[in-house]
């Protein structure tokens, strides 16, 4: 079978079945449809695993496709930040107004160092952060070895010490 063949036959065969198997996982029609297309590719890219295969055969691997796909897009779902967007207009301090202001100076500071930080310290810091991405990850997304990852982490929380430590000094910076 040539790609756009195999391709085809997978969904005219196991089409509804793929859908199936990534709805049960991610309840969420969406998302199912999109883990069928993305393990659409994916048979696309490994059709000689499909050449030769009685339908009943096809679904069944279509199905393991269509299952992987969807178990990776949930874990991927469920690192994903909480949106800020969705925060409620009115939050509900019960600390003093002035813990407020303390805490609220604090964090923009703090985002003014991680700003002036060394970009390659920076990027590994925001994608575990803000992201949420394992060392694994970071490491696919930055096309860099995971030690390498775990070596820029650490550096950059040396750094962000280092500098919280020198304004704890001079307030005035």
């Amino acid at each position: 079978m040539d790609g756009t063949n195999t391709a085809r036959t997978v969904w005219e065969c196991a089409n509804g079945t793929m859908y199936r198997a990534a709805y049960e996982i991610l309840g969420n029609r969406a998302d199912a449809e999109d883990a069928v297309m993305d393990a659409m590719c994916r048979i696309v890219r490994n059709e000689d695993k499909f050449a030769g295969l009685a339908d009943c055969d096809i679904r069944a691997l279509a199905a393991i496709y269509a299952r992987r796909t969807a178990i990776d897009i949930y874990r991927k779902n469920r690192r994903k930040p909480y949106p800020m967007d969705d925060l409620p207009e009115e939050m509900d301090f019960t600390d003093s107004p002035e813990a407020v202001v303390t805490a609220e100076d604090s964090a923009e500071r703090l985002l003014r160092l991680i700003g002036q930080m060394p970009p390659s310290y920076r990027d590994v810091l925001l994608l575990r952060v803000r992201y949420g991405m394992s060392d694994r990850e970071i490491a696919e997304t930055l096309g860099i070895h995971g030690g390498t990852v775990r070596t820029r982490m650490s550096r950059a929380r040396t750094w962000l010490e280092k500098k919280l430590a020198e304004k704890e000094g001079h307030p005035d910076e």
